[in-house]
C-alpha cells in the first residue's frame, strides 16, 4: 500500500515535468513559427530586397536637363559632364577610416553626408561630392577597391554660352532643401533644382524624368552585369524671347552702372531684352558654389543677385506723365490744345509746388508739356482728375501689382490711393499728395517691368498683356509657342495715342526736348525722360551731379516707343543714381535702339 502511494506520487511529479517541458517546447516552436511568418510573409518584400541587393541592385539614371535657347536658336545653356562621388551605406566596411580619407582629399561635409546616409534606403547611392578634379578622380579610381562603399558617376551639369549677361534671366541651380524633398516628387538629397530665373519658374519642364537600370554586382559592390534598363526622359528645351546679342550689348552699356533695361514687343508681350546690372557669374555655381563665394554675393552692397528689372521699385518720375496724359484726355479734363501757364511753380493752399525749370515754361499745351516735361502742367491735370481717378487708371495698367512675368521674385511696388493710405499709414489723403503723385513722386514706387508694360498697353491700343521671357517649349521635333495672355482691353482711341506720341517725338527731336540723347537717325523714336529724386535738397542748394555723392544723385529713367510711326516696341531704361533722365538713361536707350536697327528689328 505504501509502495503504491509512492509510485503514484513519482508518476505525478514526472507528468508535471513532462507537461512543463512540452509546454516550453511548444511555446518555442510557436515563437519560431510566428517569426518565420513575420520574416517570410509579412516582411517578405523588405528582406527579399535586402537579399537581392547583395547581388542585384536598382540604380537611378539621372535625366539630362533641358537646354535653353535664345529667340534665334543660340544655345545659351546646355550640359557638360561632371564626375561625382557617391557612397553606399551597406557597402562601407570602416566608415571612420573612409571619412577620414575623404576629408583629407576633399572639402567634405561629414555631418551632412552622415545625415543623408541615415535617411537613405537600402543600397541607395548618396551624393557625397560633386565635381571631382582630374587628380581627385585619378586617386579614387585607383583606390576604389580599398575604399569600399564609394561610387564614381558621370553626370551632367550646366554649361553656359555667356555666364553674366543672361544670369538674371536664366538663373542658377542649387541643391534641394529639406522642404523641397518633402513637397516635390522625384528628388533625393544632393539633387540640383532651379533656384532663380527660368531654371526655377520652368523647373518641371526642364527637369525631365529619371530612368533606372537593374545591375548585378560583385562582393565589392561593383557592377558586373546590366540586365534591364529604363531610359531616362530628358527635360524639354526652352526657347526664350530674349535676343542674346542685345543682352551682350546691354551688358557693355551698363559697365560700372547700376540699373536695368527692358524692351518689350507691345503686341505679343515678349521681352526682347531684360538686363539688370550688376549681374553675377553663373559659373560660380558650377559644380557648386563655395560658402565663401556665396557669402560674398549675398553681402555685396551692390546686390548683384537682385534682378532690378522686376525686384526693385522706385519713384518713376516724369515717365509716369504718359499715363497722366492718357487719363486726362480720356476723362476729357484736357484736350491736346488745353494750356496751363507755368511760371516755375504752382501755388496751392499756401504751398508752392516747384517745376524743374526755375523760370517756368510759359504757356504750355500737351505737346509742349510732354516734350519739355513741365511739372506745373501735370500738377494741374492731377488736380482735375483727383487721386481716386488717377489710382483707377493705374489699376487698369496693373501699376503697383504683379505683371505676372514668368520669372520668380517679382515685386509689386506701390501705387497709392486714398484707401491705401488709410489702411497702411492710418492717415487721410491730402490734395498736395495728389499733386506730387501726378509727376510720379511721393508714395509712388514702381518696377521697370510695370513701366514698360504700361507703355506697351498704352500704344498697342489698350491691350494689357502679361509680359513673358519664354517664347516656346520644344519637345523633340515639336515646338509649342506660348500663348500671350491678356488681362484687359481698355480700347484707347487712336487720336489719344497720336496726341501723346507727338509730344514724345518732340521730346526726342524738338529744340527744347528733354530726350535728345535718345535720337536715332534711321528711325523716329518717341520718348520721355524721368528723374526720380533720391534725397531732398534745401532751397538754397543747387542740384549738381558732379558735386553730389553718387548715392544721393537722382535716379535716371527713360521710356520710349519705336518706331513712332507704327509702334512695335516699348523700352524702359533705368540707371540708379544716374542723374537726370536726359543724361544716362536716354543715352543708353538710344544706343540700344540703334543696335536693334542694325540687327534688323525696326525700320521707318
Amino acid at each position: 500500500m505504501l509502495f503504491r502511494k509512492l509510485e503514484d506520487k513519482i508518476l505525478s511529479i514526472y507528468n508535471k515535468k513532462t507537461i512543463i517541458f512540452f509546454s516550453f517546447l511548444l511555446s518555442g516552436i510557436f515563437i519560431i513559427f510566428c517569426r518565420l511568418i513575420y520574416l517570410q510573409i509579412i516582411n517578405y518584400e523588405k528582406y527579399k530586397k535586402i537579399s537581392d541587393n547583395n547581388r542585384v541592385r536598382v540604380i537611378r539614371v539621372k535625366a539630362n536637363r533641358g537646354f535653353i535657347l535664345d529667340r534665334n536658336d543660340n544655345v545659351l545653356v546646355k550640359n557638360k559632364p561632371s564626375y561625382n562621388l557617391y557612397l553606399v551605406r551597406e557597402d562601407i566596411e570602416d566608415k571612420d577610416t573612409l571619412f577620414e580619407t575623404l576629408e583629407k582629399k576633399l572639402k567634405f561635409d561629414r555631418e551632412l553626408i552622415e545625415k543623408r546616409l541615415k535617411k537613405a534606403y537600402f543600397y541607395q547611392e548618396v551624393l557625397a561630392y560633386r565635381g571631382l578634379t582630374f587628380e581627385e578622380l585619378s586617386y579614387f579610381s585607383e583606390n576604389i577597391e580599398e575604399l569600399q562603399g564609394i561610387k564614381i558617376k558621370l553626370e551632367p551639369v550646366r554649361d553656359y554660352l555667356d555666364s553674366t549677361s543672361i544670369s538674371h534671366i536664366v538663373g542658377y541651380l542649387g541643391e534641394v532643401t529639406e522642404n523641397d524633398l518633402k513637397t516635390k516628387e522625384g528628388y533625393t538629397g544632393g539633387d540640383l533644382i532651379g533656384k532663380t530665373g527660368v531654371e526655377y519658374f520652368y523647373e518641371d519642364i526642364l527637369k525631365g524624368s529619371d530612368g533606372k537600370k537593374y545591375v548585378e554586382v560583385d562582393s565589392l559592390g561593383q557592377v558586373i552585369n546590366t540586365f534591364d534598363y529604363k531610359k531616362p526622359i530628358p527635360g524639354k528645351t526652352i526657347k526664350l524671347s530674349i535676343d542674346y546679342r542685345l543682352q551682350e550689348f546691354a551688358e557693355k552699356l551698363f559697365e560700372k552702372k547700376q540699373g536695368s533695361v527692358i524692351v518689350e514687343d507691345i503686341h505679343t508681350g515678349e521681352i526682347i531684352t531684360m538686363f539688370s546690372s550688376p549681374s553675377y557669374n553663373l559659373n560660380d555655381f558650377i559644380p557648386y558654389i563655395s560658402v565663401e563665394d556665396w557669402k560674398k554675393l549675398v553681402e555685396d552692397k551692390k546686390k548683384p543677385l537682385l534682378n532690378r528689372a522686376i525686384e526693385s521699385h522706385y519713384a518713376p518720375g516724369s515717365v509716369f506723365k504718359i499715363l497722366m496724359a492718357y487719363a486726362g484726355l480720356n476723362e476729357k479734363v484736357i484736350t491736346p490744345r488745353t494750356e496751363f501757364f507755368c511760371n516755375g511753380e504752382l501755388s496751392y493752399r499756401n504751398y508752392n509746388y516747384k517745376c524743374w525749370k526755375k523760370g517756368g515754361h510759359g504757356n504750355v499745351d500737351l505737346k509742349k508739356a510732354i516734350a519739355e516735361s513741365c511739372d506745373v502742367y501735370f500738377y494741374n491735370v492731377g488736380l482735375l482728375l483727383g487721386i481716386d481717378k488717377i489710382s483707377e487708371y493705374a489699376d487698369l495698367f496693373r501699376l503697383g501689382q504683379y505683371t505676372g512675368v514668368d520669372l520668380p521674385n517679382e515685386k509689386k511696388g506701390v501705387f497709392p490711393s486714398r484707401q491705401w493710405k488709410k489702411d497702411v499709414l492710418k492717415q487721410i489723403w491730402f490734395p498736395g499728395e495728389t499733386i506730387i503723385a501726378s509727376i510720379g513722386q511721393g508714395y509712388v514706387s514702381l518696377t521697370p517691368i510695370q513701366m514698360v508694360n504700361m507703355l506697351a498697353g498704352t500704344f498697342n491700343g489698350g491691350k494689357i498683356l502679361k509680359p513673358h521671357v519664354v517664347k516656346s517649349i520644344i519637345d523633340g521635333q515639336q515646338e509649342l509657342n506660348l500663348k500671350t495672355e491678356m488681362y484687359a482691353d481698355i480700347s484707347i482711341p487712336e487720336w489719344i495715342k497720336k496726341a501723346i506720341i507727338e509730344g514724345m517725338k518732340e521730346a526726342v527731336y524738338g529744340t527744347h526736348g528733354t530726350s535728345y540723347r535718345a535720337r536715332v537717325e534711321s528711325i523716329t523714336v518717341a520718348g520721355k525722360t524721368g528723374t526720380a529724386q533720391v534725397v531732398s535738397l534745401k532751397k538754397t542748394e543747387k542740384y549738381d551731379d558732379d558735386k553730389i555723392p553718387e548715392k544721393f544723385r537722382d535716379h535716371s529713367w527713360f521710356g520710349a516707343i519705336f518706331p513712332a510711326k507704327n509702334p512695335q516696341y516699348a523700352l524702359i531704361s533705368m540707371v540708379e543714381h544716374g542723374g537726370s533722365g536726359s543724361q544716362s538713361a536716354a543715352a543708353l536707350a538710344g544706343a540700344l535702339i540703334n543696335k536693334m536697327v542694325d540687327l534688323g528689328y525696326v525700320s521707318n
